[in-house]
């Protein structure tokens, strides 16, 4: 083709249209037509169920007194935690809290899409959504799942760093919702760790015990409108659980992360 020419139109039939997900638009995981598509969800699906029935940790709980008399209860609460501890976190509240249930929201992304799909496995309700992208929808759908009494896990901080800062869509969510919001934390006998990672996300490793350690409630008021005192102190509760958890692995209690001040 020479220089300056423009590149003929090709022809776009249905099957080459991008996905169009929420509110962006990205290309098809495989491109339609694809014969993994027609294998691939289905396969993921059945490898996720075979996982999520192998009991391949001993979670064990741990609550402040204020969270157990909550917990007696059905009324729903958000669980807030970093994403450091997501793995655990996610994976441990449906096991120890098999009565209670659980919702959570994922991003639009690729990496989300699988996620979703990995905890509606496990017993959670998703909500699709961000704090960058449709975040204003997505705190909406879990308003909405906490007046049906669904309790909300929630990773505070992220997408990007610095970790465990938490941000102020927990609080309003908090907020409007009346529901409180409970500090937690997990760690493993045996943990990896991706160090490298901007979330230091650890792992614990299978047929290992993992503690998950819930703190005391943080109330928030209807119709705040300063929210960074109640995220640094939902931050500060998260920290402080380090405690719990480090002390219990054998290991000396150091703080995931620092608390910003303001």
């Amino acid at each position: 083709m020479q220089p300056g020419k423009d590149h003929p139109k090709r022809r776009v039939g249905r099957r080459h249209q991008p996905v169009v997900t929420g509110f962006k638009v990205r290309a098809a995981t495989y491109p339609d037509g694809h014969w993994m598509n027609r294998f691939w969800p289905s396969m993921a699906r059945g490898t996720m169920r075979v996982i999520a029935s192998i009991p391949f940790y001993r979670y064990i709980l741990r609550a402040h007194p204020e969270t157990e008399e909550l917990l007696e209860h059905d009324d729903p609460v958000i669980f807030a935690c970093v994403h450091q501890d997501i793995f655990d976190c996610y994976n441990g509240l449906p096991r120890l809290l098999q009565d209670r249930p659980l919702g959570a929201i994922v991003s639009y992304s690729r990496d989300g899409s699988m996620a979703a799909m990995g905890l509606r496995t496990i017993g959670y309700e998703v909500v699709r959504g961000s704090s960058s992208k449709g975040g204003g929808e997505g705190l909406m759908a879990l308003r909405g799942h906490l007046a049906s009494g669904t309790s909300i896990v929630m990773a505070t901080d992220g997408p990007q760093a610095p970790l465990g800062d938490v941000k102020a869509g927990v609080v309003r969510l908090a907020s409007v919702s009346g529901a409180p919001i409970i500090p937690i934390r997990s760690w493993g006998k045996a943990q990896y760790r991706l160090v490298r990672s901007w979330s230091k996300l650890s792992v614990s490793l299978p047929f290992n015990a993992v503690a998950v350690c819930l703190g005391k409630p943080v109330y928030v008021p209807p119709e705040v409108t300063d929210t960074r005192p109640y995220q640094i102190e939902t931050a500060q509760r998260i920290v402080d659980l380090a405690e719990w958890a480090y002390a219990w692995a054998g290991q000396a209690p150091i703080a995931p992360f620092q608390v910003a001040k303001s």
